[in-house]
């Protein structure tokens, strides 16, 4: 599939729609007129937030559109003193048809910015920022879906590795032992080296893994220190959630991936016997969708990906997870 038709296809029914309403708003704005004429006006309004709406529609994280809020919020100073800048320019090179048009354009860009573009888009930021923060938790829980396919050429920081593991150091550990080490990637040639060991996705039998451009653009190798303990699942366990819930935060994917060559792996870190390999968290911007379906009763519970490149997650009904024993 093409980068194109990907792109096509992750537009969902909603931007869609969004994007028809602004169109359509737009076209009747201009037909009835925007300068000095309140009924243009609102409705070049309601055009500008469903585009912003429909360009934000996917994002799932807080401090999102709240950077989007700061900026529009900015805008508006900044676009109305640009406009009378440029303005003022303008006048003083009337005399130059060419440099006068072009800093009349750049005038009446700034004007749209502050006057029409800014206000909209604030709204928009605003209304996004209440709703996903107000979602908390149960966002981002849904939010923190196994990806397998990422955006390779992003790169993440080493600060940001260092953010995710201050997240373990405060979560809980059995008899708080602390067991877990970590080697941290996120350098193309030690990347390459943790990816030629791991294998992906085992219920998609016709699929081997991303391809160059969709890799991870970094990894954590989870390390149990055998000399401070005998078991690792609970600190294992908590520390990936800790992990992955800390990138999705951060509009970033995660996978868990526990099937390793680690013997390859050992070899090439040089990794002492005494630390056991646990799991290794690929990480990076994700570039799928991967979407949660209703598991019904006898269903198959095996995740697959549909010919929109859609990674579909079957789950099951609450209901079937808690048990009722009757009171004697």
């Amino acid at each position: 599939m093409s980068g194109f038709m990907k792109f096509f296809y992750s537009i969902k029914t909603a931007q869609w729609i969004l994007i028809a309403a602004a169109l359509t708003n737009g076209l009747v704005a201009l037909a009835v007129g925007v300068s000095d004429n309140p009924p243009g006006l609102i409705l070049m309004y309601i055009a500008i937030a469903c585009l912003a709406g429909a360009l934000v529609w996917t994002w799932r994280i807080p401090r999102r559109f709240w950077i989007l809020l700061g900026l529009a919020l900015l805008a508006f100073p900044v676009g109305v003193f640009l406009h009378n800048l440029f303005y003022a320019f303008g006048t003083l090179a009337a005399g130059n048809k060419i440099l006068a048009g072009l800093l009349e354009f750049l005038e009446v860009v700034f004007f749209i910015t502050a006057v029409m573009v800014a206000g909209p888009t604030a709204v928009v930021a605003l209304i996004g920022g209440i709703y996903t923060s107000w979602r908390g938790m149960t966002g981002l829980t849904k939010t923190n879906r196994s990806c397998r396919r990422f955006k390779e050429s992003f790169r993440i920081s080493d600060k940001f590795l260092f953010e995710l593991l201050k997240l373990v150091r405060q979560s809980a550990s059995g008899a708080n032992l602390q067991p877990l080490k970590f080697i941290l990637s996120n350098e193309e040639i030690t990347n390459q080296k943790i990816f030629q060991t791991l294998s992906w996705a085992a219920y998609l039998k016709e699929w081997s893994g991303p391809e160059e451009g969709e890799r991870p653009s970094a990894y954590i190798i989870l390390l149990g220190d055998s000399e401070l303990a005998k078991s690792f699942q609970y600190d294992s366990g908590i520390a990936c959630q800790s992990i992955t819930l800390g990138a999705a935060e951060r509009g970033l994917g995660a996978c868990i991936i526990g099937s390793i060559n680690k013997d390859l792996l050992r070899e090439s870190f040089e990794i002492p016997v005494r630390y056991e390999i646990l799991l290794v968290i690929a990480l990076g911007k994700p570039a799928e969708t991967v979407v949660i379906e209703e598991l019904e009763p006898g269903g198959d519970y095996k995740y697959w990906r549909d010919d929109r490149g859609v990674h579909h997650v079957p789950k099951r009904d609450l209901e079937e997870l808690i048990l009722d024993f009757p009171d004697e």
